[in-house]
């Protein structure tokens, strides 16, 4: 979040796009499945982050976090299809989970493990 703050001229009072609340959001979720924040303190950040005004407001919500957290080595795609017929496919290990999945199997098999 402070790279938004560095983005919009270095003001955080720059008023805050539904982007930047969801990229916030991400952090804290992703933060939290790592066990950097309790159950109570997500859902106070997301209701914080979900009614922030500023990109400053945002900013303080994950001015405690690494700045990796909610960033791994790929960014997740906003949609991957997997498409097959009559066979089996897998994601697993090292595969980033997208925003959105879209699965079509005929006569097969599709398994995914979404640990990330």
């Amino acid at each position: 979040m402070v790279a938004e703050i560095a983005r919009t001229g270095g003001s955080p009072e720059v008023r805050a796009s539904y982007a930047d609340r969801d990229r916030v959001v991400d952090v804290l979720r992703v933060a939290a499945g790592e066990g950097r924040l309790t159950l109570e303190e997500l859902e106070e950040r997301l209701e914080a982050a979900l009614s922030a005004r500023t990109v400053g407001e945002l900013a303080a919500l994950t001015a405690d976090l690494p700045a990796a957290a909610g960033q791994g080595s790929a960014e997740a795609e906003d949609v991957v299809r997997i498409r097959q017929e009559g066979a089996s496919t897998r994601r697993g290990d090292g595969w980033v989970v997208p925003r959105r999945l879209e699965i079509r199997s005929a006569w097969g098999e599709v398994s995914t493990s979404p640990t990330r």
